[in-house]
């Protein structure tokens, strides 16, 4: 077997887990919170208001997948709406403290849950995994695009 088709099988391996760890990261937590609640919370987080467009471009998300999110968000008091100063028909999107407080409360959870399943990692593999896991992440980001024309046959502009 090639090094790509095990990475291909390994990849495969780690979406099944991650979504046992995210069970076990939504146990650990205070507020239980779906993965792509979390990932809501987290853009809004790293940009600071924007407008749902702008956030489902940044989650590489149909727009449509994202107006359906961030209202469940805003019923629990994690995500406020407010007009846009710039434009008072568009609306922006932000975190409200209690959404940071849950934001925090998840990031503290996963880290709590990693430690136990990765107890004997040391510092130095665990620094090294991570260096490998984001440049994958950076790859997958900058390549994404031009995968996903290409599988759809679409050309790009």
């Amino acid at each position: 077997m090639s090094s790509i088709e095990t990475v291909s099988r390994e990849l495969v391996q780690l979406v099944r887990g991650l979504r046992e760890l995210h069970g076990a990261i939504s146990l650990a937590s205070q507020h239980p919170v779906d993965p792509s609640g979390a990932a809501v919370l987290a853009r809004l987080d790293e940009l600071g208001p924007v407008r749902l467009s702008g956030l489902a471009t940044v989650l590489c998300l149909d727009i449509s997948t994202v107006s359906r999110q961030v209202p469940v968000l805003e019923r629990q008091g994690w995500v406020v709406r407010e007009r846009d100063p710039e434009d008072q028909r568009a609306q922006l999107f932000d975190l409200t403290p209690s959404g940071r407080e849950v934001l925090q409360d998840v990031r503290r959870s996963r880290v709590e849950v990693l430690r136990r399943l990765l107890p004997d990692w040391t510092e130095p593999q665990l620094a090294a995994f991570a260096r490998q896991l984001h440049r994958f992440n950076e790859d997958v980001t900058t390549n994404r695009q031009e995968i996903v024309l290409a599988a759809t046959g679409s050309e790009s502009a």
